[in-house]
Parts: structure tokens; sequence; C-alpha cells
């Protein structure tokens, strides 16, 4: 009987192969052939899609991630990142890494990679009530939650809700911006702190000392001395120096204290010998050129209630050369003193430092002031 499995076509064919010599020379040169055009197409296919650069991180630790944001100025973007799951790779991968994304990131966060596989990693993933993957949780420099997501989105997606998100925060702090000069405007001290307060407490201080805020410092409503706004400076002083420079900061330090100062000098209000050591120290402290005229600013206060006026005068002279020219009206005023109960010597020293001062004013009203003043000393 005749075998009929072998005149099947495919029989035959694999017969031709195996038994043919010349048959098994050409699978050789057909396999070799495939096996570099399959190596060829994967060396084309990996220079078509050249690998993406990933994301940033700064380490795996949030706490220790936050204070290096709070001092960038920036917001905190912690991942919490599975390895086994499809999701959260392809989240780390095609969005977190891609281009656009990662400049937005780097831009306005620091990033924290999460290993939820660790005994730390998992206690943190609890912690945040992290339940599937991809999940990414945003925080402020003050470590407050400010969203979650954890759904996977694509690249545009993402950069839009990061991008809402940012324009909700800057909203937020023009809102509070606008309160502070409204309440400013009221003149009202006590509402004017607790609105800078409530702005600053949502931002860094290399926010606070950027081109936006820091033009709220300089409202002399809200610098004043031993103010929400310059105790915050004080504490500062050293991001404020560098992101808006020392020369603008320290003479709007100096002169929030001068203006403090001032009062007491003519008496318009008591010393408080307190209050006037507090700011000589605070001046000192902070290493400003002033601390020599408000040291001369307190002591020409301490002597306004002597029954010998001479002293009070001759500090006075001095002080003149101290202090800017925009305050030495109110110095010649305050010799006004001399002319009501000061010695015949006292007033004629009086006179030429009142005399002395309207040669330096321009304005022919605070010059005609003086010169009532200097026929009262005579």
């Amino acid at each position: 009987m005749t075998d009929r499995s072998w005149q099947e076509p495919n029989a035959s064919l694999f017969f031709r192969i195996f038994t043919c010599g010349m048959y098994r020379r050409s699978l050789v040169r057909l396999c070799l052939l495939l096996c570099l055009a399959l190596s060829g197409a994967g060396h084309a296919l990996a220079v078509e899609s050249p690998q993406q650069k990933g994301l940033t991180y700064y380490g795996s630790d949030p706490y220790a991630a936050l204070p290096v944001a709070r001092q960038q100025g920036k917001l905190l973007l912690v991942e919490f990142y599975a390895e086994w799951n499809y999701r959260s790779r392809w989240m780390a991968e095609r969005v977190l890494g891609n281009s656009s994304v990662r400049a937005l990131i780097e831009e306005h966060f620091v990033a924290v990679r999460v290993p939820t596989d660790t005994p730390d990693g998992a206690d943190l993933a609890a912690l945040y009530q992290v339940t599937g993957y991809p999940t990414l949780v945003i925080f402020s420099s003050r470590g407050d939650v400010l969203d979650k997501i954890d759904v996977t989105l694509d690249a545009d997606d993402f950069t839009q809700r990061i991008e809402a998100l940012l324009m909700t925060l800057e909203g937020k702090s023009t809102w509070r911006l606008r309160q502070v000069y409204a309440a400013a405007e009221t003149a009202d001290p006590e509402a004017t702190d607790a609105a800078v307060e409530r702005l600053l407490s949502g931002m860094t201080p290399a926010e606070a000392a950027g081109s936006v805020i820091w033009p709220m410092f300089e409202n002399s409503i809200v610098m004043r001395y031993g103010s929400v706004a310059f105790d915050y400076l004080v504490r500062h002083v050293e991001t404020f120096r560098q992101e808006t420079g020392t020369e603008a900061v320290d003479n709007l330090l100096t002169e929030t204290m001068y203006r403090a100062m001032m009062p007491y000098v003519v008496g318009s209000l008591p010393l408080d010998s307190t209050v006037a050591r507090q700011i000589i120290l605070t001046a000192r402290q902070l290493e400003l050129p002033a601390v020599l005229a408000l040291e001369s600013m307190a002591e020409v206060a301490s002597l306004r209630d002597a029954d010998d006026l001479t002293h009070y005068v001759a500090r006075i002279g001095l002080l003149i050369n101290l202090i800017p020219e925009e305050y030495q009206l109110q110095l010649a005023m305050a010799l006004d003193i001399v002319a009501e109960r000061g010695s015949h010597t006292a007033k004629q020293e009086a006179a030429k430092t009142v005399a002395h001062i309207q040669t330096t004013l321009r304005s022919p009203a605070n010059i005609a002031i003086l010169e009532q003043l200097i026929l009262r000393l005579k």
C-alpha cells in the first residue's frame, strides 16, 4: 500500500528541506537574512524613537525635599511609584518623561519619587491614602495638600491640570494682595496686619520678595516697626537681600526704624525706652549703617524732658549730620520746645541749628515756618 502521507504538500516540503543539502543551505541563508532584517528593523526603530529623558527627582523623602521646595519658592510633587504596575510605569515614562511636562514640573516643583515597595514608601502611601496607580500628590511649601492626581492622564491633560492649579494659586495671591492694599487705604493697622498675614502664609519668602509682592512692603501703613510685614522682612532678610537687592531692603528697614523713632525725638509720643532699645538692637543685628543715627535719636529723645535743654540742642545739631534731609525739618520743629522753656544759651544755639536746616530746604512754605521758629528763639 502506497504511503500517501509523503504526497501531502506540507509533508513533501519539509521532507525535501531536511533531506536535501541544497534546501538545508537555502534554509540557513533564509534564516540569516531573516535575522539580519529583524536586527536592522530593530535598529531603525531605536533610531526613530529616541529615549526620553526622565524627570529629575530630589530623592525619595518628601520631608527632606519640602524645605528645599520652600527655599526655592516651588511646590512639592510626590510621585507614588510601583514598578510592578503598568500604568505607573507608563505615567512615569510617557507623561512625566515628556520634555514639555518635564520642563513645566522642574520650573515650578521639586519632585520626589516614593517607591511603594519599601516599608517607608508603603507607610507614606497609606498615610496619603494611595489606593491605586498612578498617584501623584502636590503639596504647598507649607506641606498642605493642594491636589491629588490618581488617574491616568496623557501629557496634554496632565499639563492642563498643572497649569490650572498654578493659575488658581496665583489668583489666590492676587486676591489677597488686593485685600492688603484695601486695608491699608483705611489706615487701619490691625486690619492691614491681618491681611498681610493671610497673604504671606500662603507663599515662600522668595515669592514674597518677587516683583509683584515687594511693592507692598514699601507701603508705609503695611511697613511699620513691629508690624507683620516688618517682622517677616527681618526674619527672611537674607532671602529678600538676595532677591530684591541689599540696598533696597536695608534702606526700607532703616526708613521704617527712623519713622518709629522720630515721634520720640520730636515729642509727639513719650519715650518708650524698651521700644527704642529694641529698635537699636534690631538694627545692630541686621548690620545696618543707621545704628549710630538711631542711637543718637534715642539719646536726643531721652534729653527732651531735661531741665537744662543745652545738651538736647547740641545732640540735635549732631544728629542733623547723621540722618537724611527729609527728616531735618522735623528735627528743626523739635527745637520749638527750647523756645518755650530753654535758657538763653540754649535758644541761641537752637536758632543757629534751625538756620542751618533752613538753608537745606527748597519749599518756600517750610522756609517760612522755620523763619517764624527762629524769631521765637531770639
